[in-house]
């Protein structure tokens, strides 16, 4: 009996000892782990620049008191001929194991856009830890310089738009942001324009205890069509698109212009339906905008009421898509997609006339028709608008 009690007390040391070693074994991977959490890519003088940022957890933890440390960011810095040689040689200063399963943001140069996106997709869809998820943008700033700028109150860059665009969106929505997963599908769709919200740092903005204190910002977009890049534009141009992405959540415009401004109306629950017409073998398009609003400002103390309110915020909508239209025939980009409306919706016409100049002309766009619903203003959201004659 002795002999067995003391054979079984020696297999429950022996399983405590090995758990004991797993358990302090995964801890130390765990803390010494190089999470990734963004990368950015350059081509320049024949070689592509290969970014990576890490975060330190310390970072990311919730601290109480007021001795939070400034967030630690580290950006590295390779190169090499094709994209992946850049990315492994990260390898040779890593110190540890880097974790990829983390990366939240893409961040792609122009420089990179125009060469073409080809090798880089490649190299970021073939390695089984990266997600098909992380958000993507184009930069014409320094890459090093997007990837060191951190949020607000010590908060690391985990907070900024960089990582989380959706929560700003949600507020005001210009620019709609894309997901890796989502910018491959529209990029490699036929007839179909995607594009990349451009990420820039101001240092003007945001003062910090009187002293600028630089942020992210979107400035612009970068366009793609046809697996080939089509230009960028600043965000004042593109303020169209807005009424045309289904996804849009909230956004405003100012009314009757800049120049001479009486009231703010912001829209919300919009639908856009964009629909080609057949006419004697050439293709015409239709595009319905619904949307309910408020009227969240008013600068002058006028007798204007609801429906001419109304009115205004039609004509502004239909100015706007007007003026993207006009632009992109201008640049030959199609900002509005209606070449992929053929491809969805008239697909065998679509293939005779697709490498055609005369796709989209002046008259290609038929009627812009918009219904708006304006229901209340500023905070009494449950009175209607009651504005004298």
């Amino acid at each position: 009996m002795q002999r067995k009690s003391l054979m079984a007390y020696s297999t429950i040391l022996v399983l405590c000892l090995l758990l004991v070693n797993a358990c302090s074994h995964d801890i130390g991977e765990i803390e010494n782990q190089n999470f990734a959490t963004a990368i950015g890519v350059d081509y320049r003088d024949g070689e592509y620049y290969v970014y990576i940022q890490m975060i330190g957890l310390s970072a990311v933890a919730k601290k109480e008191g007021s001795d939070k440390a400034p967030p630690e960011v580290y950006v590295s810095e390779t190169r090499g001929k094709t994209f992946i040689d850049g990315f492994f040689k990260a390898y040779h200063t890593a110190q540890e194991r880097f974790l990829w399963a983390n990366v939240t943001a893409i961040v792609l140069s122009e420089n990179v856009l125009k060469k073409g996106l080809g090798s880089v997709f490649d190299g970021l869809t073939r390695y089984y830890e990266f997600r098909p998820t992380p958000w993507m943008f184009g930069t014409k700033d320094s890459i090093i310089d997007i990837l060191s700028t951190t949020g607000f109150f010590n908060q690391s860059p985990l907070g900024t738009i960089l990582h989380s665009p959706e929560s700003s969106y949600e507020q005001s929505s210009t620019l709609r942001p894309i997901r890796l997963n989502q910018f491959a599908r529209e990029f490699f769709d036929p007839g179909r324009t995607t594009f990349l919200p451009s990420l820039t740092v101001d240092d003007t903005q945001w003062k910090n205890n009187k002293k600028n204190e630089a942020k992210l910002a979107l400035n612009g977009a970068f366009f793609l069509h046809d697996n080939k890049y089509k230009g960028y534009f600043e965000l004042e141009k593109l303020k169209g698109m807005r009424w045309l992405d289904p996804e849009t959540i909230r956004a405003s415009i100012l009314l009757p212009n800049k120049n001479n401004p009486e009231f703010i109306a912001v829209l919300e629950d919009q639908m856009v339906k964009i629909q080609p017409v057949k006419q004697h073998g050439d293709f015409r398009f239709t595009i319905l905008y619904l949307a309910n609003g408020i009227v969240s400002n008013r600068m002058k103390n006028n007798t204007i009421n609801v429906d001419a309110m109304e009115e205004f915020v039609k004509k502004g909508i239909i100015s706007e898509i007007r003026q993207l239209y006009q632009l992109g025939l201008k640049h030959d980009i199609d900002f509005l997609n209606l070449e992929h409306q053929l491809y969805r919706k008239f697909n065998s016409d679509w293939k005779k006339q697709k490498d055609q100049d005369t796709l989209l002309s002046e008259n290609s766009i038929k009627t812009v028709e918009v219904h708006i619903t304006l229901e209340h203003a500023g905070s009494f959201k449950n009175r209607k608008i009651t504005i004298k004659e």
